[in-house]
């Protein structure tokens, strides 16, 4: 009789336990991250009366008789199923989902905990505000994130600011138009800086940058001389030269004038067999035009008889004298009053003393004694003469020159009849073609943060082939910027070159280079143009260059990603990694030891905790928001109605017990 009473009472107990984790759950219905509890229960041992008998060989066997003596609680388990995710809009809140617990710390002593609601404190601890534990996670250094090592307190303080950073290289991608319209140029007019103009079929300028020499002759005139690299003599202004090296440049040209006459001596090409009964013809004392070797010279005048020379050949008798024999025409007659016209090809150029000659520097001087051309290689090397009487100035020329005067303009005029913008650092000549420059801008940052757009043009100059130069198609130049200090850039760059299938061609691969020169007090430097990822295709020319570098910033915000990524957004435009915060993993995230405060400390049955990315132990972690408790409600008042009426059932064994007790008792009387 006793063992039901004390039956009786162990259910009770039992049921009280678990009315109070039913209280306790629902009482944290909206505690966030909250895990709810369960019981469970276990009968306890039991009473033998009579112990089971095996069969025998007349009889069967028995089972043991035992009286139970009542229950006993089994577990309180941890249910660490995942809550709902809840957005809050708050940019510090962060919601975890998985087998997983935020790491926090006071001291030595480490918590874990699924309550998300973060923010930083007024020294920019990421911490949780109602306990100011500090979050663990791994600190980035300049943006760079590394996992590997132990984790520390995560803080990033409020206004935090970045240092500048100069620009090392500059990465260019996508696609330059593998097909982009040609024009066949006819002439170029030339704009000088002084107003005046001139047309030229060959225009060869000289470098931006080259030491110009202002001369005054003994006539009072003065003369502008660029200097080129052979130029071997420390010129002083006032001083008198003669007999120096200015410069030592191909030959383009050949200009007669009325002091400086030139004999052109030409061969007879394919439209004319001989002149004079000569294989050659020399055409002298002219007075006027430009002659260069591989040129043409245009011989012309009025017929005045047609003679026939055989079967196939006419000789032309011109005014002048000069029997020319040509080939007989099959379309056509020859007859006396037409004007005949041959081009024929100059193989030789005598000129005088006074003639002009060009050369490929774009420089041109007045002969002092006469030139004889024979090749179209040969060079010119201009000296001083007693003419030259003393420097009046020496200075830079900032812009390309032209036959020794600064450029301000060049018009490519096409054959068909079109007027497109010529860059002047760049050489053009008649029946080239002519391609429009892509025009890109990199964005260079000196050492003192200060940044500077510098302009980089990519102009086709052949099949699969590219040059690269800076504004106006120069190598060098120098411009104010809106300090008013200077800065000067100078490219050093190698043909950019495609496969025939447009790609990057890397077995010959082009290469460039920007070095800069700051008048602000920056550093000197160099920066690399990369241009690996570049392709040539038929299409649009979608090119653009990315540069690493940047101005002095001050952190505006912070966001965290799903990773538990840290990312602070800077003034100066600048994203970069602050830290990532780290996740624990247990074995047995049940058997973890409550401490109140919605933290977990490690047991002896949860097993050690394993610290990594979430990434890494495939945890999702929502930003913005926290998770809700796990709590179900309407299990819980389920479980309630269940735990009241078991509540009943054990209390009413009690009360039958010890009516029964009453009635043996009663006996007696």
């Amino acid at each position: 009789m006793m063992r039901s009473l004390f039956s009786g009472v162990a259910g009770l107990k039992n049921h009280q336990t678990r009315m109070d984790v039913i209280g306790n759950n629902i009482s944290n219905v909206n505690t966030t991250g909250f895990k709810s509890g369960r019981v469970t229960f276990n009968d306890m041992l039991s009473q033998t009366v009579t112990g089971a008998s095996a069969p025998a060989e007349n009889r069967g066997g028995t089972n043991a008789k035992q009286v139970g003596l009542g229950s006993t609680v089994a577990a309180i388990d941890l249910m660490f199923t995942n809550g709902s995710v809840q957005s809050t809009g708050k940019n510090t809140d962060i919601a975890m989902s998985g087998n997983g617990l935020f790491v926090v710390k006071r001291g030595n002593e480490t918590f874990y905990t699924r309550n998300g609601a973060f923010e930083f404190d007024a020294d920019g601890n990421y911490v949780q505000p109602g306990n100011g534990l500090f979050v663990q996670g791994w600190m980035a250094n300049d943006g760079v994130l590394s996992t590997t090592g132990d984790t520390t307190n995560i803080t990033i303080p409020a206004g935090k600011s970045m240092e500048s950073e100069a620009t090392k290289v500059a990465s260019y991608v996508n696609n330059l138009n593998g097909d982009p319209d040609g024009y066949t140029i006819s002439n170029m007019l030339v704009t000088y800086a002084d107003g005046t103009s001139e047309v030229t079929t060959n225009y060869v300028p000289a470098e931006a940058g080259a030491i110009v020499l202002t001369f005054e002759h003994q006539d009072g005139t003065e003369e502008k001389v660029t200097l080129g690299d052979t130029a071997g003599y420390d010129f002083v202004t006032g001083n008198v030269v003669a007999g120096k090296t200015l410069y030592k440049s191909k030959i383009n040209s050949v200009t007669a004038t009325e002091n400086g006459t030139v004999a052109v001596e030409v061969g007879m090409g394919s439209s004319v067999n001989t002149i004079n009964g000569n294989t050659t013809f020399t055409a002298s004392g002219l007075k006027s035009g430009t002659y260069s070797i591989n040129g043409n010279y245009t011989l012309s005048g009025k017929i005045v008889s047609v003679t026939a020379n055989g079967v196939n050949n006419v000789d032309i008798e011109l005014e002048d004298g000069t029997v020319v024999n040509v080939p007989k025409p099959s379309t056509f007659s020859y007859s006396a009053g037409d004007t005949f016209s041959a081009k024929l090809p100059i193989t030789k150029i005598d000129a005088a003393a006074g003639a002009k000659v060009t050369t490929a520097n774009g420089s041109t001087a007045t002969l002092p004694s006469a030139l004889s051309v024979t090749t179209a290689d040969q060079e010119y090397e201009r000296k001083t003469v007693a003419a030259d009487y003393k420097i009046k100035t020496i200075g830079r020329t900032t812009t390309p020159t032209y036959n020794s005067k600064e450029v301000s303009s060049v018009a490519i005029n096409t054959v068909d009849g079109k007027v497109l913008n010529g860059l002047l650092g760049q050489t053009y000549s008649g029946n080239d073609t002519f391609y429009p420059s892509v025009v890109t801008t990199v964005t260079v940052y000196d050492s003192l943060g200060g940044s500077h757009d510098i302009p980089v043009l990519f102009s086709k100059t052949g099949e699969n082939k590219w040059n690269l130069s800076l504004t106006g198609g120069v190598d060098s130049y120098s411009f104010t910027e809106s300090d008013m200090t200077d800065t000067t850039v100078r490219l050093t760059s190698n043909d950019l070159k495609f496969t025939t299938s447009g790609a990057f061609d890397t077995e010959n691969p082009g290469s460039a280079t920007l070095s800069l020169s700051y008048g602000n007090g920056a550093e000197d430097q160099e920066v690399t143009l990369n241009l690996n990822s570049l392709t040539q295709y038929i299409g649009s020319s979608t090119i653009n260059a990315d540069a690493d570098g940047h101005a002095a910033g001050t952190l505006s915000s912070v966001a965290i990603d799903s990773s538990g990524i840290i990312t602070g957004t800077y003034t100066n435009g600048v994203r970069q990694y602050e830290a990532q915060i780290a996740v624990a993993q247990f074995n047995n995230a049940s058997g973890l030891t409550k401490t109140g405060e919605s933290l977990y400390q490690a047991s002896s049955n949860s097993g050690e905790a394993n610290i990594h990315t979430a990434d890494d132990l495939g945890v999702t972690l929502t930003p913005s928001a926290l998770e809700m408790s796990n709590v179900d409600v309407a299990n819980e008042f389920t479980d309630m109605i269940i735990t009241q009426r078991g509540f009943q059932s054990n209390s009413k064994i009690i009360t039958v017990s010890d009516e029964m007790l009453e009635t043996l008792i009663n006996l007696k009387r």
